[in-house]
């Protein structure tokens, strides 16, 4: 068994959900946070052609005045790029709250799920970020591709990083 088979989404959506009670500093108000990190590994459509990936991970997230985050979305691969936007209370296939000290974020997939955690020093100047791609037991990660195919994946990811700029980086304002 993998060190994350054990971890399921209903793990991820419980913590994301029981941890926003925690109160988020001030400090971290007003601050673009930008993690990203790679993903690659094998996909697989459900007709059994495979194919290799390579993907950058890129999450901008803007904590406003009010505590409110704001977040975009993008994956580049070889061959596409993607990306989306979601304000505070807006459907999604995925979360994120401040957390005490941390940025938690949450990706539900059609089968496993991705959870992201930039964990803050004192003065919210700095983060490190981890990434975790869970699935259940001996259940396969499944996704829709950019092409709108469902592919099993196997994915490996690597490269975590995570800055901390003042400001709101998408230019708007709350």
């Amino acid at each position: 068994m993998s060190r994350h088979s054990f971890l399921g989404p209903v793990f991820f959506m419980t913590l994301a959900f029981t941890g926003s009670a925690l109160a988020a500093s001030s400090e971290a108000f007003n601050k673009t946070v930008t993690m990203s990190w790679s993903t690659s590994g094998m996909a697989t459509t459900e007709d059994g052609q495979q194919r290799a990936y390579n993907n950058l991970n890129i999450r901008t997230v803007y904590i406003s005045s009010a505590g409110r985050t704001f977040l975009r979305r993008t994956v580049r691969g070889q061959k596409a790029s993607r990306s989306g936007e979601r304000g505070p209370g807006e459907a999604s296939k995925g979360s994120v709250s401040l957390q005490g000290n941390r940025l938690v974020g949450t990706e539900a997939f059609a089968s496993g799920a991705r959870q992201y955690i930039a964990t803050f020093d004192p003065g919210f100047t700095s983060c490190t970020l981890q990434v975790i791609d869970a699935k259940s037991g001996d259940a396969a990660i499944k996704r829709k591709g950019p092409d709108g195919r469902m592919y099993t994946v196997t994915a490996t990811t690597g490269s975590p990083s995570c800055s901390v700029q003042s400001g709101n980086a998408f230019g708007g304002g709350e």
